[in-house]
């Protein structure tokens, strides 16, 4: 039996990482030498739960369970065996020994075969969850392995996995509650622990999400993970301060990863100390990739928050880091404009802003910025022409119809600018707007008389 359990261990370890759609999590289970050993006992019978052995079954079962260290030889002798009359016990032989070898497909076509022979075969549909687990499946996991349940499969690995699968099924509710009976069965088992911990998060039962952290960190102290997800659960509890605590610990001992550094930051741009929000978002990117999306938007921010100082460091470091495409190269330019405006150099903004432009045609932001510009150095046609392209845009059609009408009342055209202002207050009412079109109304009036 050793080496049978050596060789079901060889091929799981070889085929942990095989699929290509990643699980909820990542399991451990298949390293595990006592699940070696439970799966090694799916070839004794259960009556209560599959088809008898008759005397000739027995007779055939014995003469292949000397060869069954040799998985190969063992599956030859029942092909031999197998027809569409023989016991389903042998499809379900033939299907364990092509698991343990790693055949998945024919693995998963005897496991059926055993099925379709004898419905109610628990182990059968626990070995045809366990392929889907394996494979990924995960739709087809949770209908095998909930009718393994539903047949009295009732052991930690069972739950455990069907646990799994509801999860990466995005069915969080029903995996919590599989995950806490596999619990019941193996109460130190790291994977249904993190299964568990994945359902919290994911029904934000952030209390309870982050009790269990704290359980999982003191039994796995070497496993800095653990104190990555209570920052997200303190973070939903809204206890900044701890989820800063943890998120430190991770950054100071040098175990932080960039997402980590990032949810930092944001944490302190919340509080407004946008020096160390700079500084943990610039140590994110030292730490490894980050999306160039993400890093602009943090440079928008301090931008807004008026650290523009911070805003240029970041502007720098994404340009120096990140494969920026035309949409992120156009928000990276406005904010370099608004630190130009802020530094005296106007010229300089004018043309991050012209450039703005010429990557985005539509970027109503920027039409509106050169049309001010051009507003207060008196270039009426040029501004002009920026409110009108971006009066064809929905979300600046209000400001920019506002912009035309004030300059058409500067130059005393009074009965062109009135049109202009009401379209801008039906879009966007405003108490300003609408006794300026009241006043130009009076105005009107008084001339016609």
């Amino acid at each position: 039996m050793k080496t049978h359990a050596a060789l079901f261990l060889t091929l799981l370890i070889a085929t942990a990482h095989a699929a290509d759609k990643k699980p909820a999590y990542a399991l451990e289970l298949w390293n595990d030498p006592q699940f070696g050993r439970f799966f090694l006992g799916t070839y004794s019978v259960l009556p209560d739960v599959e088809p008898a052995l008759t005397d000739k079954d027995k007779e055939q079962l014995q003469q292949v369970l000397p060869l069954m260290p040799k998985p190969l030889d063992a599956a030859n002798a029942l092909l031999k065996i197998i027809n569409k009359d023989s016991n389903a016990i042998f499809d379900l032989t033939l299907a364990n020994l092509y698991l343990e070898s790693n055949q998945l497909d024919g693995a998963k076509m005897m496991f059926q075969k055993a099925i379709d022979k004898f419905p109610a075969f628990r182990r059968a549909w626990r070995g045809i969850g366990i392929v889907h687990v394996r494979q990924q499946n995960w739709p087809d996991a949770v209908a095998a392995l909930g009718r393994a349940v539903s047949l009295g499969a009732n052991d930690g690995p069972s739950y455990g996995l069907y646990g799994n699968a509801l999860l990466s099924s995005g069915k969080s509710v029903g995996a919590e509650s599989a995950f806490r009976t596999a619990l019941m069965f193996q109460p130190d088992l790291l994977d249904w622990k993190m299964g568990l911990l994945q359902c919290l998060l994911k029904q934000q039962k952030a209390t309870e999400a982050a009790a269990l952290c704290d359980e999982l960190i003191r039994e796995n102290p070497q496993r800095t993970e653990f104190i990555s997800l209570q920052s997200e659960a303190l973070l939903a509890m809204k206890d900044t301060a701890r989820a800063a605590e943890n998120l430190e610990i991770l950054a100071r001992g040098g175990k932080a990863k960039p997402e980590d550094l990032q949810r930092l930051g944001d944490i302190y741009l919340v509080a407004k100390d946008t020096a160390l929000a700079t500084s943990a978002y610039l140590r994110a990117l030292d730490a490894g990739a980050v999306d160039a999306a993400k890093v602009i938007a943090q440079a928008e921010n301090l931008s807004a928050l008026n650290d523009l100082d911070g805003a240029l460091k970041l502007s720098t470091q994404a340009r120096a880091k990140q494969k920026l495409t035309p949409d992120h190269e156009a928000r990276l330019l406005k904010v370099e404009a608004r630190i130009a405006v802020s530094a005296g150099r106007a010229g300089d903004s004018v043309q991050l802003l012209t450039r703005v432009v010429e990557l985005n045609p539509l970027d109503g932001g920027a039409l509106m910025l050169l049309g001010q510009h051009y507003t207060e150095k008196k270039d009426d046609v040029k501004a002009t022409a920026l409110y009108e392209r971006a009066a064809k845009l929905p979300d600046f059609e209000a400001d920019a119809d506002l912009r035309l009408a004030q300059l058409h009342v500067s130059g005393g055209r009074l009965a062109d600018a009135l049109p202009l202002l009401k379209r801008s207050h039906e879009i966007k009412p405003r108490d300003s707007v609408s006794r300026l079109i009241t006043d130009i109304e009076r105005a009107l009036r008084k001339t016609a008389k």
